[in-house]
């Protein structure tokens, strides 16, 4: 069989099921590409386990999909991944690659940054529209389609939880500073006037860690921050007077 097992947002998320399933298993693996898992979280697992846990590449698990499914037909094996299992597209793979083989699989969920970030927004959940993701520039790479999501939310008076891209080797998403950079930079292709100094914006840091926080100031703010760890932004549209109420209380809490 094969698990797909979420560690959450950090240590403290990790569920007795998941604990039980790492038990069981005959061999774990740690999808390190997708989300930030880190060490204490990984030690901990050993050590209530008693399991090695191996490093898996992005490529293990879309190029060697086959491989490793067609493993799980003969023995239990898990992959630990960061948040909750299937957010990804390639956990979507592996998955797929199971109902081909006709491997069966077991899921264990636990908690996303989505839903966290979210929640700890103090915005309405009814109320947002699509997620989009600000990608790591390069020379060669500069999309900013995303900004088209952010529109057509505000324009249909919906917020926007803006995922900010992931990198492993920092073991970090992008910055705020980068990000905001990059925000602007799609204002300019684009010009709605939806990324201005005055405008506000959410940004949601280490959530579900000891030093999570939330800060909600103007652009002109943001784009000075230097602030590493996990980040997400959100763009709200019009507040009500409820939501106004919360974010007040929880920002200065």
């Amino acid at each position: 069989m094969l698990f797909l097992i979420g560690l959450g947002l950090s240590k403290d998320d990790i569920t007795l099921a998941a604990l039980d399933a790492c038990r069981h298993c005959h061999e774990l693996y740690l999808d390190r590409h997708t989300s930030r898992i880190d060490s204490a979280t990984i030690d901990y697992i050993s050590n209530t386990t008693g399991k090695r846990i191996s490093d898996l590449a992005r490529q293990d698990m879309e190029e060697g999909a086959k491989e490793l499914v067609s493993s799980a037909s003969r023995k239990d094996i898990a992959i630990l991944c960061g948040g909750d299992p299937l957010m990804a597209t390639t956990h979507k793979i592996l998955l797929i690659e199971a109902a081909r083989q006709d491997v069966h699989t077991r899921i264990i969920h636990s908690n996303s940054i989505i839903t966290a970030a979210i929640g700890e927004s103090g915005l309405d959940f009814y109320r947002f529209g699509k997620v989009c993701t600000i990608p790591k520039w390069s020379q060669n790479y500069k999309p900013v389609s995303f900004y088209e999501t952010i529109h057509n939310n505000i324009t249909n008076d919906a917020h926007t939880l803006i995922l900010l891209d992931y990198d492993p080797k920092s073991e970090s998403t992008i910055s705020i500073r980068e990000a905001i950079a990059t925000l602007e930079e799609a204002e300019k292709a684009y010009k709605k006037s939806i990324v201005r100094d005055d405008s506000y914006i959410m940004v949601l840091h280490n959530i579900s860690a000891k030093d999570s926080k939330l800060i909600y100031v103007q652009i002109k703010e943001a784009k000075r921050m230097d602030i590493g760890g996990m980040n997400a932004l959100i763009i709200h549209s019009g507040l009500s007077d409820i939501e106004k109420e919360t974010i007040d209380a929880l920002v200065r809490k």
